[in-house]
């Protein structure tokens, strides 16, 4: 029994791949193990290659895997692309007519009939998948019982006909299995605590944060790889007396937030890159106006249209800047799954007290990423509001009042006494237009010293994750999702013998400047590895702080892995004449 196994589930869009590995999911978390996947599929409806990486064990982690123990191809074409990722000792299971190369290397080999199983036994190409399901049963020894109770979910409501056609797919798998393959390999699924775990995808998590966090107002347009937020919340937020409205473009929906939330309700919603490209205008309007706001951008290859369905963390220098004029705003990157959570509720808190707009950036590989959550993580409250004034009645309500604080009382409509103007344009304490260079001056340094005193609110406090070595020269800086190969990386160069240490802020703006200089005081060399081409977390680095940093790019629609990482750092140790580089090759 092997306490950490990464299987890979590969084949043709359409044949219900995901639907096995989102079902060995489901077991695994049943059992108590951690899981973190990683999914990938094509644009087209049906047809193209799709794979999802599913990583099971005993112990918490936070990387979906780079090799794989177990890999199951389901066509000749899966087969040719994901065979070199899988371990020189690996189990391969896959479609009897797949042509396999003569050079083996000690791997496991199990072919079965797939599609003729599912045609001529069953009589229907689209169970194949439940057959596969059924071999893999028999093959890791799972529990069974457990996999005949998601098909019963899964298929019930389709009527008894297409239940019992399902259970004849999976009990085939099993049969043929026990009768023709035996066991000839180690692997067995790892054996969990039975602790209660929830699965969720990142985007579930930011769609539960939010409404833990008493958002009641979402607006937004479908796009991908951010639609799964919207078709959760349709269903859910209703429940607590939530309203979910289907806009006819991104404008729209982000005029909409923006009018819901000056009426006082939380409101927010989520898009891609060219949805957020839409609502750069209103982000400055929620800017000048101080409106509160949560917009999430679950980024994809660009530029334009680019890459809908393969991950790309290439929207920074957008989130920071994607508005004309100088307009505030906070920048947040969760991490992880239960980070999706954390932060998403926490930018609410933020948007509210600081009355700015606040946008949180994750990736597709993030939002499709399935991962186990302690449910002692995803209890949240409220713990910040917005500041509501109680105007005089003999005396004009000044809106956006100048004073010690850079946040003034709001009033909300139909508050006696607290009639004020808002508008996108520059305005004076009562929000009347004024174009003089005082007033202007002032009203921009108000907006702006909300990012400093953000900076030091309790609440922006454990933003920064630090991992690895303290007294290293090395030092990483990343963000989002890459945090988990860059975690992964460290572990394994420090096991290697050269010292490494890393920081990822879940902050971006305003950056969390103390936990930075203090790092990029102890360390000789900064390695920034983040998914776009130009670098652009390292650029933000350089301008900001005076420091060289060496990049380490990526752009091809799918997650770094460790052994890049790892490879950038012996390189860079190298330079320090930490170590040599002829050990390297047990990183792999």
């Amino acid at each position: 029994m092997h306490p950490d196994l990464t299987l890979r589930i590969a084949g043709e869009s359409g044949e219900g791949v995901i639907t096995i590995g989102e079902t060995l999911c489901k077991i695994a978390a049943r059992e108590g193990l951690h899981i973190v996947t990683f999914r990938t599929f094509p644009a087209e409806i049906k047809g193209g290659a799709c794979m999802i990486q599913v990583r099971l064990s005993e112990k918490n982690i936070s990387y979906h895997g780079e090799r794989v123990d177990f890999l199951v191809c389901l066509n000749q074409d899966a087969l040719d692309e994901n065979l070199p990722d899988l371990k020189d000792h690996g189990v391969l299971l896959c479609e009897a007519e797949c042509d396999l190369p003569e050079e083996r290397l000690g791997r496991t080999v199990y072919k079965v009939p797939f599609d003729r199983i599912a045609t001529r036994e069953i009589g229907s190409r689209i169970s194949k998948n439940i057959v596969v399901l059924g071999t893999l049963s028999h093959i890791l020894s799972l529990p069974k019982k457990r996999i005949e109770g998601f098909i019963t979910e899964k298929f019930a409501r389709k009527g008894k006909a297409v239940l019992d056609h399902n259970m004849d797919a999976l009990e085939r798998g099993f049969d043929f299995a026990e009768r023709n393959l035996g066991k000839k390999d180690p692997y067995k699924f790892p054996k969990g605590n039975e602790q209660k775990m929830l699965l969720m995808t990142g985007n579930e998590a930011i769609a539960l944060g939010a409404t833990a966090s008493g958002m009641r107002y979402f607006f937004g347009y479908p796009i991908t790889p951010a639609s799964e937020i919207m078709e959760w919340l349709a269903v859910h937020l209703p429940k607590v007396g939530g309203v979910v409205l289907q806009t006819e473009d991104e404008i729209s929906a982000i005029c909409s937030v923006a009018g819901a939330s000056w009426a006082g309700g939380r409101s927010m919603t989520s898009t891609s890159g060219p949805g957020l490209s839409l609502m750069s205008e209103t982000i400055g309007l929620l800017s000048m106006a101080e409106i509160p706001a949560v917009i999430v951008d679950s980024q994809r290859g660009g530029p334009s249209t680019g890459m809908p369905t393969k991950t790309e963390l290439s929207d920074l220098f957008l989130a920071l800047y994607g508005s004309h004029g100088d307009a505030t705003r906070v920048v947040m990157a969760p991490t992880s799954v239960p980070d999706c959570f954390r932060v998403t509720a926490l930018a609410f808190d933020l948007a509210e007290k600081y009355q700015l707009p606040v946008i949180v950036l994750v990736d597709q590989a993030l939002s499709a990423r399935l991962e186990t959550v302690e449910p002692r993580l995803i209890k949240r409250a409220p713990s910040a509001s917005r500041l509501c004034a109680k105007p005089r009645k003999d005396a004009p309500f000044a809106r956006y009042q100048l004073g010690e604080s850079d946040v003034s009382p709001v009033a909300l409509p139909g508050t006696v006494g607290g009639e004020h103007m808002v508008t996108g344009m520059e305005h004076d304490e009562k929000g009347n237009f004024a174009c003089d260079e005082e007033t202007h001056t002032a009203m921009t340094v108000k907006r702006f010293r909300k990012l400093s005193t953000i900076e030091g609110d309790p609440l922006t406090h454990e933003l920064c994750s630090h991992f690895g070595d303290e007294e290293a020269e090395i030092g990483i800086v990343s963000w989002g999702s890459s945090a988990g190969p860059v975690e992964e990386a460290v572990s394994i160069a420090n096991n290697l013998g050269i010292p490494v240490q890393a920081i990822i802020p879940k902050i971006l703006n305003p950056l969390p400047h103390q936990e930075l200089k203090a790092f990029f005081g102890k360390v000789k060399r900064v390695i920034v590895p983040e998914l776009n081409f130009v670098g652009q977390l390292a650029s933000l680095l350089r301008s900001t702080y005076r420091i060289p940093t060496i990049g380490l790019t990526k752009v091809k629609g799918v997650p770094l892995e460790p052994t890049e990482i790892v490879k950038k750092i012996v390189e860079t140790a190298e330079t320090l004449n930490v170590r040599s580089m002829k050990h390297y090759g047990r990183a792999g």
